[in-house]
C-alpha cells in the first residue's frame, strides 16, 4: 500500500515536469521561427526604405552591439533575481519591436527598432535552455533526457522555421510590412505560455555586494574552469564556423548559372540539411565531446574545400552541408556545456558563450565579405584559414581533459 502511494506520487511528479518541459519547447520554438516570416525579404524591405548594403551593414553592427551590451547584464539579472519575469518581458518585447519595425519609413526607424530587438532578445536569451536543463534533470537526473529533449527541440525548431518560411514567402507577394509584422503573434504566443511555465532552477547567490564585481567575478570563475572553458569555445566555434558565408551562398548560385528566381531551392535544401543535421546529432550521443567537435569540424572543411579549388554548378549544392553541419553543432554542443555548468547560472553562461559568438561574427562577417567582393571563393578560403587554427586548437584543448 506505501509502496503504491509512493509510486503514485512520483508518477504525478514526473507528470509536472514533463508539462512544464512541452511548455518550454512551445515557447522555445514559436519565439525562435517568428523571425522566419520575413528573412527571406528583409534585404527588399530595407532598399525600399532607402538603405543600401552600406547602411545594411550599419544598422546590423549596432543590432550587435546593443545584444553585446546587454546579454550579460541581462543573464546576470535573470539568474540572480527573476528569469521568468525577464522571459515574459523580453517576449513581449521583442512581439512590439517587430510592430514597430513594420511600420518604419527610414533607416532610423529600422535603427530604433533593430535595438529594441537587442535589448528585449538579451532578455530572453539563454532562459530557455536554463529552464529546459533543469525540468528535464528532475525527470531524468541522468542528462540523458535534457540531451534527447534539445536534439528533438532544434528539430522542431527546423521544421518549424522551414514551413514558416515558405508562408512568409507567400506574405510577402501581399505586403512586405505584413511578412514583418506577423512577427508578432507567435512572439505574443510565446509570452502568453511563459506566464505559466515554472522555473525550478536555484537562484544565484551573490559573492559581491556590488553587482558589477559579482558579475565579473562568475564570468572569470567560469572561463578559469578548463572543461567549461574547452565547452563553451567548442560551441562559440560550431555555432560561427557556419553563419559569416551564409550571405555568399546566393552570389555562388548565380556565379555558376542558377537563374535569381531559384536561389532559394539552394536555401530550401539548406534549411532542409539542418533538420537533417539535427536528427543525424543522435548519433553522437556516446561520443566524447572532441569527437564530436572534431567529426563536425572535418565535414565542414571538406565542403569549403572541395568549392574553394573548383566551384561549379554541381560543386555547389555541397554548400547545402552547411546546413547539415550547423543542425549537427546546434544539437551536439551545447548540451555538453550546460550539464558542466551549476544550474543557478546557467543563463550566464548561455550569455557568456552568446557574447564570445557576436565578437567572433563581428569581424569575420566584414572580413568574408571585403574577400567576396574580390572573389566568391576567396570568402571561403577566408573562412578556412580562419577556423581551421582555431579549431585544431579547441581540438587539442579537448583531447587534453581527456574525457
Amino acid at each position: 500500500m506505501v509502496k503504491s502511494i509512493v509510486r503514485s506520487r512520483m508518477k504525478k511528479s514526473v507528470n509536472r515536469y514533463e508539462v512544464n518541459l512541452r511548455k518550454i519547447i512551445f515557447e522555445n520554438v514559436v519565439t525562435s521561427i517568428g523571425a522566419g516570416f520575413s528573412i527571406s525579404i528583409m534585404t527588399e524591405f530595407w532598399n525600399s526604405v532607402g538603405m543600401n548594403q552600406t547602411k545594411i551593414g550599419w544598422v546590423q553592427m549596432m543590432y550587435t552591439i546593443v545584444v553585446l551590451i546587454f546579454d550579460l547584464p541581462m543573464g546576470y539579472i535573470a539568474d540572480r533575481f527573476n528569469r521568468k519575469l525577464l522571459n515574459i518581458i523580453g517576449d513581449i518585447g521583442v512581439a512590439f519591436a517587430f510592430l514597430f519595425y513594420a511600420f518604419s519609413k527610414n533607416m532610423y526607424m529600422v535603427l530604433a527598432a533593430e535595438c529594441l530587438l537587442g535589448v528585449f532578445n538579451a532578455m530572453t536569451n539563454g532562459v530557455d535552455q536554463s529552464f529546459m536543463k533543469v525540468t528535464a534533470n528532475k525527470i531524468d537526473p541522468t542528462g540523458a533526457y535534457f540531451a534527447k529533449v534539445t536534439r528533438d527541440s532544434y528539430t522542431i525548431k527546423y521544421i518549424t522555421l522551414f514551413i514558416v518560411m515558405l508562408l512568409g514567402g507567400f506574405i510577402s507577394k501581399i505586403s512586405l510590412r505584413l511578412a514583418i509584422g506577423i512577427s508578432f503573434i507567435p512572439y505574443v504566443m510565446g509570452a502568453i505560455v511563459a506566464f505559466n511555465i515554472k522555473d525550478y532552477g536555484e537562484k544565484a547567490i551573490a559573492k559581491n555586494s556590488n553587482p558589477f564585481k559579482d558579475m565579473y567575478i562568475t564570468v572569470k570563475d567560469l572561463i578559469k574552469a578548463p572543461k567549461i572553458k574547452a565547452y563553451m569555445l567548442c560551441y562559440i566555434l560550431g555555432k560561427e564556423i557556419t553563419h559569416s558565408q551564409i550571405w555568399i551562398f546566393t552570389p555562388l548560385l548565380k556565379q555558376c548559372g542558377v537563374p535569381v528566381e531559384f536561389a532559394c531551392i539552394g536555401w530550401i535544401l539548406n534549411q532542409l540539411m539542418q533538420i537533417v543535421g539535427s536528427k543525424y546529432s543522435k548519433k553522437f550521443t556516446k561520443y566524447t565531446m572532441s569527437r564530436k567537435f572534431g567529426g563536425i569540424v572535418v565535414i565542414e572543411m571538406m565542403w569549403l574545400l572541395v568549392l574553394i579549388i573548383h566551384t561549379n554548378i554541381v560543386t555547389v549544392w555541397l554548400f547545402a552541408l552547411n546546413g547539415f553541419v550547423k543542425g549537427c553543432a546546434d544539437s551536439t554542443l551545447v548540451t555538453p556545456l550546460q550539464e558542466e555548468t551549476k544550474d543557478e547560472i546557467q543563463t550566464q553562461v548561455m550569455s557568456i558563450a552568446s557574447t564570445g559568438a557576436r565578437l567572433l561574427y563581428i569581424p569575420m562577417i566584414y572580413f568574408v565579405n571585403y574577400l567576396g567582393d574580390i572573389k566568391l571563393e576567396l570568402a571561403l578560403l577566408g573562412v578556412l584559414v580562419v577556423f581551421l587554427p582555431l579549431c585544431l586548437k579547441v581540438y587539442k584543448s579537448l583531447k587534453s581533459l581527456k574525457e
